[in-house]
């Protein structure tokens, strides 16, 4: 039999929320955020089966031993199947061995100056992220929310517009989050794997969930994303596809050169072609070749164009990441239940 949560109780789950916020203070937000959502449904379903709030609290583990569970488990591959009670207890079990020595190779090729990011996973995503990816999903989402929003508008006077925003509001929720895997899978930046819950929200009726979902702030954070997201990824889009492109001919043009190749084939006595600002004639069979300095020249400036993309594409990827990432951790207005009188 459940019991109803009362105010000390509350008071202590949420003075136990704001210590463990405190030890993850400067950890990740995605990782604050599952743990402190973790946190409070385990203590409240401890609570309403009968727990008094400090055998609840001293049942699931001190703030600061949570919080090195959770900051352990982090490098941990599939961690996150562990249930966080037990995830304190189990940082000291035997592990499956690490190759170190292949993580540590990894990690000094990246560490090399300007060139490290060419052996960074985060910016070759990147770049097949706003190269492609992205676009074509960023319109797909603009799209959904233009086309019901619209008929949302049309159809408010005869009260069917009012389910349409509820659908609307809940499919850029749903898709947020799924937008949330996307990007954690091609940029790296890591998204919670909790959602948040409406607090009460089993104890309140369907009107008053809907109104509590039209003021949780991420339901209009996560419309507006996919609204806004459509432009942004134009922009992305047209730089990342250029200059990805523009940089693999500068290195393949040379490349077919030096394998003894012309670079173009041309018929008529007056085709010339220009390449790098230089006039580049075709022999007597039509076919065009390159000087050694300008292959040369084409190669070099076609991989140092290469390199500044990557680190550009993953500048891009942490700031859209990271703004994917604060969409979904919000914190909502909580709808707290109806008191009984």
């Amino acid at each position: 039999m459940e019991h109803a949560e009362s105010p000390s109780a509350d008071k202590v789950v949420r003075s136990y929320l704001a210590q463990l916020g405190l030890e993850l203070e400067g950890a990740d937000a995605a990782l604050r955020h599952d743990a402190i959502i973790d946190a409070e449904q385990h203590l409240r379903a401890a609570i309403a089966a009968g727990a008094t709030a400090e055998m609840a609290v001293a049942e699931y583990g001190t703030p600061a031993e949570i919080a090195r569970a959770y900051l352990d488990a982090e490098h941990e591959p599939r961690s996150w199947h562990i249930t966080p009670a037990t995830a304190a207890t189990s940082n000291s079990s035997a592990r499956a061995p690490v190759d170190v020595s292949a993580v540590s190779k990894h990690q000094r090729l990246r560490d090399i100056p300007i060139i490290g990011v060419w052996f960074d996973r985060r910016a070759w995503g990147a770049v097949v992220y706003f190269g492609a990816v992205g676009f074509v999903l960023s319109l797909a989402y603009f799209v959904w929310s233009v086309t019901i929003g619209s008929l949302a508008i049309g159809l408010a006077p005869i009260l069917i517009g009012v389910p349409l925003v509820v659908l609307l509001l809940g499919s850029a929720r749903a898709i947020c989050l799924f937008e949330g895997k996307v990007v954690e899978f091609f940029l790296g930046v890591r998204m919670p794997r909790r959602t948040q819950p409406v607090q009460g929200a089993d104890h309140i009726g369907f009107w008053q969930r809907i109104w509590c979902w039209l003021r949780d702030v991420r339901s209009w954070l996560s419309l507006g994303f996919l609204l806004g997201n459509f432009p942004v990824s134009v922009v992305t889009f047209a730089v990342t596809f250029t200059l990805a492109v523009t940089s693999l001919a500068l290195v393949v043009i040379p490349v077919v050169h030096l394998l003894g190749h012309p670079i173009a084939n041309v018929s008529g006595d007056d085709a010339d072609i220009m390449f790098m600002g230089t006039q580049l004639v075709p022999d007597a069979a039509g076919d065009v070749w390159l000087t050694v300095p300008l292959a040369v020249a084409s190669l070099a400036i076609g991989l140092a164009l290469a390199t500044g993309t990557l680190w550009l594409a993953r500048g891009f990827g942490w700031v859209y990441g990271h703004v994917v990432q604060a969409i979904q951790v919000a914190r909502p207005h909580p709808m707290n239940p109806p008191k009984i009188r």
